[in-house]
């Protein structure tokens, strides 16, 4: 089911899955995605109330043009916002790319309503030696695969390239690795890149990167109490095994699940992934209140 729901922070757009009854799972996308990218994984999360959003900016939520509500903490309190809207307290949260960066500032915000915590092809922002270590790899590259990424965050460029264009924009990107992307995905992507103000809205959630990365360093060495289910397409040349080097250190509980796909790994391999996400939250389901 798709439906608008106002919020204390705006109107955003949900998709839901499953029975209410069950279990809550947010799960958040990534650039240039909509909350569609989950559509194909959520057969394999039938035993979850399943609530995926569509972020600011993106799909068919809020255009927001105020450039500070794309800082990753104030998207993180939208999400927040729609499960308050839907009188969730606690529920089980899951995000990709920068949908994974978002879940994290959730588990720093208010870590006792979020169950158990699922990051996908995401940096981990309180890890400063993954950090250092894929920097390091990257570097010799010249970051060559991150171009996209300095693009985005140039003032008024994308808007100036990308206008009439979004179609190609969005299929550049929505390649798979292990797998072709589906079709009917790449064309909600590019419906919601086409609605108006979207090149910008998109652009500002890079355009506020130096401000998260420097928020971020506040979170440095700091310890997520929370479960937590690391799940990474190893093929993924932006987000690098080397994010991951001694991820261990950052948290009280966690497992790292590989596949042998891309960045876009809920894409490419939805039944995998939905598999992985759900082993993981039925593992003590019993004794969580």
């Amino acid at each position: 089911m798709k439906k608008l729901i106002e919020t204390t922070r705006g109107l955003f757009n949900i998709r839901t899955y499953g029975t209410p009854t069950n279990p809550p799972l947010i799960l958040v996308h990534g650039w240039p995605q909509t909350s569609y990218s989950w559509h194909h994984t959520a057969p394999y999360l039938t035993n979850f109330y399943l609530i995926a959003p569509d972020l600011r900016g993106m799909g068919d939520s809020n255009r927001e043009l105020d450039i500070k509500a794309y800082a990753k903490n104030e998207m993180a309190k939208d999400i927040f916002a729609i499960a308050d809207a839907l009188r969730i307290d606690k529920f089980h949260l899951g995000g990709h790319d920068w949908g994974g960066a978002i879940v994290q500032e959730m588990a720093f915000l208010e870590p006792a309503r979020i169950n158990k915590l699922i990051i996908i092809n995401m940096i981990i922002i309180n890890n400063p030696k993954g950090q250092t270590k894929a920097s390091e790899v990257l570097v010799k590259y010249l970051f060559k695969f991150s171009w996209y990424q300095f693009f985005m965050s140039i003032k008024e460029f994308p808007e100036a390239l990308l206008a009439g264009k979004e179609d190609i924009w969005v299929r550049f990107f929505s390649r798979g690795i292990s797998n072709p992307i589906p079709e009917d995905a790449i064309e909600e992507y590019i419906r919601c890149y086409k609605i108006p103000n979207t090149i910008t809205t998109a652009a500002n959630i890079y355009r506020m990167l130096s401000k998260d990365q420097a928020r971020w360093k506040n979170f440095e060495g700091q310890i997520i109490d929370i479960p937590t289910k690391i799940i990474h397409g190893i093929l993924d040349p932006v987000i690098i095994k080397e994010y991951l080097y001694n991820v261990e250190d950052y948290f009280s509980n966690i497992e790292i699940s590989r596949l042998k796909g891309g960045h876009f790994i809920v894409d490419e391999q939805p039944k995998e992934v939905g598999e992985i996400i759900r082993e993981y939250l039925l593992k003590g389901l019993n004794a969580i209140s």
